[in-house]
Parts: C-alpha cells; structure tokens; sequence
C-alpha cells in the first residue's frame, strides 16, 4: 500500500466522481498521513456533496448513584469467552491490571478502563459448572469511576436459581452452544433481558423455539455478534446498497488456523484443575446425550457434536453474519457441504477441513465457505460483483472490474484499490496469531471519528440503551434467527453428505 499511496491520493477523486453516494467516510490510511495530505483527501468531498461521517452521539444515562435505572446482570459461564465479556463491560481481574503495569504507570490496555463510559450497570450474579471459573470471576474489580461501590458479586449454584432471583436485572450466557437456548428460553420466559455468545443455537428446532420465545416475551435480545459495531461494514453496506459493485454473483469466505487451540484443543491455564469434585458434570451435560465424566469433553467441548457446532457455528457464523451486514443475504435455498476429521482424529467428530456452499438462486448468487485448522495464512472475505470486487474484513478494498461500464473511464490499473478504507489502530495486549488474525477479521477494536472503540463494549451498550428504551439492537432475534439456520443447514449438509434445502413455509431443512 505504501508505494500505492500517491496513486490513490491522485485518482481518489477521479474514481469518487463516478460513485458520489457515499454517507460515511470515517477514512484512515494504515501508516501516518500528514495533515496536508488528509486535507487534500477531505476537502473536496464537501464539494460533492459528501458527508463526513460523524460518530454516533452517545446517551447520557442517569447518573450511577441514583440506583433509579442500573441494570444487575448475571454471567452464565466465566470461561474464556466470559472472562473477555466482563472486561468490556468494565471489569477485570486485579492480576490483569497487575501484568499490564509499564514503568509505574499502566499500559493502554488499563487506561482504557479508566477512560471507559460508565454504563450504570452492576455485575451482581456468576454461575458456571466448574468452580474454579466461579471463584475467579467473584475477584473481579470495577477500575472504571463510579459513584457508587459495586456490591459483592453473589454466586449461584445454577442458572436457573440466578433467572429466579430478584436481584437480576438481565443475564449474560457464555457457556458451549448446546446449552444456549435452553438457558436464554427460560430466561426470557423469567422476564430477563438477554446477552448471548454466538452461535444462536445448537439446531434449527431450537432456534425456532427461541426466537418465538423471545418475540412473545418481549424482553431485549442481543446476539454476541460485536462486528455489528465495525464501520468497515457499515461503509460496505452502503457501497452495495448504491451500487459500486454492481450486481453481486459469488461471495468467498474462509477460516484458517494451524494450532492446536485454533482446533479448540486446549491446554488453558486452570484446565488441569478439574476434576469430578468441581465440575458439575451433570450441569453442562443439560439436554446431551448421557457420557461419564472426561475433561477432554468438558475443556474441548468445540470438538463434539454433542456440545459444539464446529467451523460452521463457531467461525462461519462470525463471517456469515458479517456479509449478512453487507448484502442482507437471509437464509440460503439450498446448502452442500463436505469435508472430514482428517487431522486430529483422537479429539471428538468434529471436521477440521470443510467446504461448504450456500445457493441464493432468487439474489443470482451463491456464497462459499472454505475452512481448514491445518493452516494458518489469513484471507479475508471476497465480494465479487459485475462492477467492482471487494475484499473485506476490518478494511475494504474496493477494485473496478476489468469489463465495468460504471468505472470506464477510471484510470486505475486493476491491481490498485478504487477505494481504500483501513483504521490505522494501536491497540496492545494483542500477542498471539490467533487474537491478531480475530481482530484484523473485524471481531476487535473498531474505529469511528479517529478514535479506537472496543466493538464488543459498543454491542454491549446498545444493548443496555436498548434495555432502558433507547434505539434497538442491531444483532436481534431475527438476524440470529438467519445465523442459526444458515451455519445449521450446513451441518446437516455435511453429517448427511446430501444437499439439504430449507422449506421456508414449515421451516424445516429438507435433506436430499
């Protein structure tokens, strides 16, 4: 990109004058760019017309003292999933804060804390199956200014005794996906306000039984989908709706791991501490099939069909709802899928290689999925139209087809970008390949008026303002009503090995 700067900062306009429908231009170059030459960018896009996007004005809740409208949750599983979810909500572990001390003072990853909104919430109850996870999650702390001193987090033995308490406001549900309608179904029948972990559900049956649930309930519904906040795909939705792709016919998306934790194979760091004694065993089990107590199956549960959706429900469904955003794709007509457990053969059913492709035969297109735990380059999703094709993740590059009416008179070789949209963030505390390749996958750090935002924080106060009646969620039961059936479509595809349809009228999937 570097030795493409001065090509873009030339024909940026050239190409603009061909597409002038853009709302948003939240616009960063990945590097520094000098003020002149931002201005140079800028500028003439107030002559066409074009907005500057401008964040989103934040609330202003009532003030936390007041006691009159906080919010008391409760998290249902403090695993690694949990633990993240309580940091965007403003709480971590003292040791954390401890590790991230640099020359006397605190790493960005700390200060961010500090600098957070206080949302006027409390974190009143944790429940989880093993009790390690418990004890650690009653240490977290609150480092954020609040008015007033959070109560001492209250333990309880299972979710059902928290959704029956009178202390708990709404519940946050971050245990394995074949526990979460059943959890978010009573739950919403207690009149309790609901945060879930994707995936939605574990088949398409309970993803029927949920969503009416919910609708019927009327309680506010939030599926853990935080690349809803990213302004990647917010601009790319655009660009599609006003046509700079033209007509849209394939889309390519991917997932690429090559380590033993990508293959959800783990060696965590209290793993080894459980036993039969402190893991209610019985408890995650819920509604699965009857085996006696192995910790392989409790630590590794991603990898049995019992307990995990694999790929498709806990990676797929990421990107799936990512281009949902972006083209409004629904529910496939059909799905084929193939693949196997090629690789690690001795760790549950699950296939650590698929292919999976969803047809659109009403929107003139089809959507891939390919996946395999066996590599690790990373290649983000592909949106491929008659006029331009679009490369997209936490960025977009947008290129104009060789044979485009719309950009023929673009002179732009068709290894450069026609537009060019990256946030140039600085975020630490990202170490490891798999967070890095998370965060660039557009599941991080978002970046919106030149600053950078936590995006599952952002998710996560939509859908408190929506709890206290402002704006609704973006990621509702419908959407992960389509995110469920979709990524379960495909496995019933693969379990089958037949192409499986979806009977839009009974709502049932039609294997063969």
């Amino acid at each position: 990109m570097k030795n493409n700067k001065n090509i873009i900062r030339r024909d940026f306009l050239k190409g603009l004058a061909t597409v002038p429908f853009l709302g948003y231009f939240a616009f960063a170059f990945k590097g520094n760019i000098d003020k002149e030459a931002s201005m140079k960018i800028n500028d003439p896009l107030k002559n066409l017309g074009i907005k500057s996007f401008d964040a989103p004005k934040e609330k202003l809740l009532p003030p936390t003292g007041t006691g009159s409208n906080r919010i008391r949750f409760g998290l249902v599983g403090h695993g690694w999933r949990g633990e993240q979810l309580l940091q965007s909500f403003g709480y971590v572990h003292p040791e954390k804060i401890d590790m991230n001390k640099k020359n006397g003072g605190y790493s960005k990853w700390v200060q961010s804390f500090f600098d957070q909104e206080d949302l006027n919430i409390e974190f009143a109850g944790v429940c989880d199956t093993f009790q390690i996870h418990v004890q650690r999650a009653v240490e977290f702390v609150r480092p954020i200014n609040s008015k007033e001193d959070s109560k001492p987090i209250k333990i309880y033995s299972t979710y059902r005794e928290m959704i029956a308490s009178d202390e708990i406001d709404a519940i946050v549900i971050a245990t394995p996906d074949h526990t979460h309608a059943r959890i978010a179904i009573e739950a919403a029948k207690a009149g309790k306000h609901i945060y879930l972990e994707k995936p939605m559900t574990h088949s398409i049956e309970e993803a029927i039984e949920l969503r009416d649930t919910i609708k019927s309930t009327g309680v506010i519904f939030q599926l853990g989908h935080e690349n809803r906040q990213q302004m990647s795909f917010k601009i790319a939705n655009e660009l599609y709706l006003k046509g700079a792709l033209g007509e849209v016919s394939m889309v390519q998306t991917y997932t690429n791991r090559n380590s033993l934790d990508g293959a959800w194979i783990r060696k965590r760091k209290f793993d080894h501490l459980g036993n039969p004694d402190n893991i209610n065993w019985k408890e995650f089990l819920s509604n699965a099939p009857w085996h006696e107590f192995d910790s392989r199956r409790y630590f590794n549960w991603q990898r049995y069909s019992d307990y995990g959706t694999g790929v498709i429900g806990n990676d797929f469904s990421h990107t799936y709802d990512c281009v949902n955003q972006v083209l409004g794709l629904g529910i496939p007509e059909t799905v084929v899928a193939l693949g196997g457990q090629y690789y690690y053969k001795n760790h549950g059913d699950m296939p650590d290689v698929m292919n999976a492709i969803f047809s659109y035969p009403e929107r003139g297109l089809t959507l891939t999925y390919d996946s395999t735990l066996k590599n690790g380059i990373y290649r983000q999703a592909h949106i491929l139209g008659s006029e331009a094709s679009m490369d997209i993740d936490r960025a977009i590059m947008l290129y104009k087809d060789g044979n485009s009416e719309r950009y023929k008179g673009v002179d732009v070789e068709g290894s450069d970008p026609l537009y060019y949209y990256e946030p140039n963030a600085d975020v630490d505390a990202i170490s490891s390949a798999t967070s890095k390749t998370y965060m660039k996958g557009g599941y991080g750090p978002t970046f919106i008026d030149g600053k950078v935002i936590d995006a599952t924080f952002l998710h996560i106060k939509e859908w408190v303002d929506a709890i206290r009646g402002q704006g609704k969620t973006s990621c509702n039961i419908d959407a992960g009503f389509e995110e469920a059936v979709t990524f379960n479509l495909a496995n019933i595809a693969y379990v089958n090995k037949k192409t499986v349809s979806w009977d839009k009228v009974n709502e049932k999937a039609v294997v063969g």
